[in-house]
């Protein structure tokens, strides 16, 4: 009686669209790709990672792939935001930003991406150690945020091609009657 419970209760949660967290299922298109990216070593593991995670095959030659993933350099810049009245600095932001373009051969499209994020801390001048430490953590944050990100935009460019797709086929296969 057990499994025939388990069974029912996984089939129900399929159903209903239910994912386990960090699954970001891609359209058939994106399923095989080849990545080029000039992108950080921590960034490109966090998402060929994710890639595999999602069953994306990633090629080894361009040539055998029917999308390309071109990732340019991610840039993270620091910012200052507030200064104390010793003039050191008391609040600062990091804001990453990401550009990657998905050619698609099949459809000869180059589709641009462009992702932002951003993340607040503050210095504390007393424990340096601990400030950088924090800094850093907050890098491979965000960098795992715009991976998180550009699967999803990913995800909405293969719904959004496909509901495309079936409004041009719809006119076509719909005739007016006489």
């Amino acid at each position: 009686m057990r499994p025939l419970a388990w069974i029912l209760t996984l089939s129900l949660l399929s159903a209903c669209g239910w994912h386990l967290r960090g699954v970001t299922p891609l359209p058939p298109e994106y399923r095989v790709m080849y990545l080029q990216s000039q992108a950080s070593n921590s960034f490109n593991q966090q998402l060929k990672l994710q890639l595999e995670f999602n069953d994306v095959v990633l090629t080894a030659s361009a040539e055998d792939a029917p999308a390309i993933l071109r990732i340019e350099p991610v840039d993270i810049e620091r910012r200052t935001l507030s200064v104390s009245s010793s003039g050191q600095v008391g609040e600062f932001e990091l804001n990453g930003r990401l550009t990657a373009h998905i050619l698609h051969i099949g459809r000869d499209t180059d589709v641009e991406i462009e992702l932002k994020a951003r993340r607040t801390l503050t210095n504390d001048v007393n424990n340096v150690v601990g400030t950088a430490s924090a800094e850093s953590q907050q890098r491979a944050e965000l960098e795992r945020e715009l991976v998180n990100k550009l699967l999803r935009r990913l995800q909405s460019l293969g719904k959004s091609s496909q509901s495309a797709a079936t409004t041009q086929s719809a006119p076509a296969a719909t005739g007016t009657q006489p």
